[in-house]
């Protein structure tokens, strides 16, 4: 029997070091982010998608998106980046369901950092909230991406609350800690799934 487990967070919360833990365990993972890269080359159906909502404007010379100036559009205007999700989110959706039903048995983790926001955490049987505070949250987003305080703000804010987040969820792993101690949150965890 297959059972999925939603991993979701704020920007910068650790997401991606809990995955990778679960991972390096031998389980199965679908990045939402990753697949909407790989949909975004040149042709692919988010490309296409971001093409037909804003046209040509942001696009790099090669035909290519323009990704840095698409980022500062959407979290700076919350009209285009309702356009753009409407036009992007149901065709990486359909994505994730097909990849979903690809595997047969056992647990799959989807992580997916907007998972309340665009609704689908009713593909999950269970969801783990990997939760950081804001202060720690925008130290690491600014870091990170070498960005000033405000556009970090500007990113977070963009997205569901993370304490709204973590109420929603299962499990809560607190990311503000070392790597070690992180990775006995998502082993415990992991252990009390395959208990129930």
């Amino acid at each position: 029997m297959r059972r999925v487990i939603g991993v979701t967070g704020g920007i910068a919360s650790g997401k991606s070091n809990v995955c990778s833990v679960i991972a390096s365990l031998g389980y199965p993972v679908i990045d939402c982010d990753k697949l909407s890269r790989e949909l975004s080359v040149k042709g692919g159906s988010v490309y296409n998608a971001m093409v037909t909502v804003l046209g040509t404007d942001y696009l790099l010379e090669d035909g290519n998106l323009d990704r840095k100036k698409i980022a500062k559009l959407i979290f700076n205007d919350a009209k285009a980046r309702a356009l753009v999700d409407s036009a992007t989110h149901p065709v990486i959706i359909d994505e994730v369901k097909k990849r979903i039903n690809d595997i047969e048995d056992g647990l799959v983790f989807l992580e997916a950092p907007l998972l309340y926001e665009v609704n689908i955490n009713y593909l999950c049987d269970k969801v783990i909230c990997v939760f950081l505070s804001k202060k720690f949250q925008v130290a690491r987003l600014m870091e990170r991406d070498g960005i000033d305080e405000d556009y970090a703000l500007a990113k977070i804010h963009s997205q569901m609350d993370l304490y709204m987040k973590k109420e929603l969820a299962d499990y809560v792993i607190d990311s503000k800690g070392t790597f070690d101690e992180t990775n006995q949150q998502v082993l415990g965890i992991i252990e009390d799934i395959k208990g129930v």
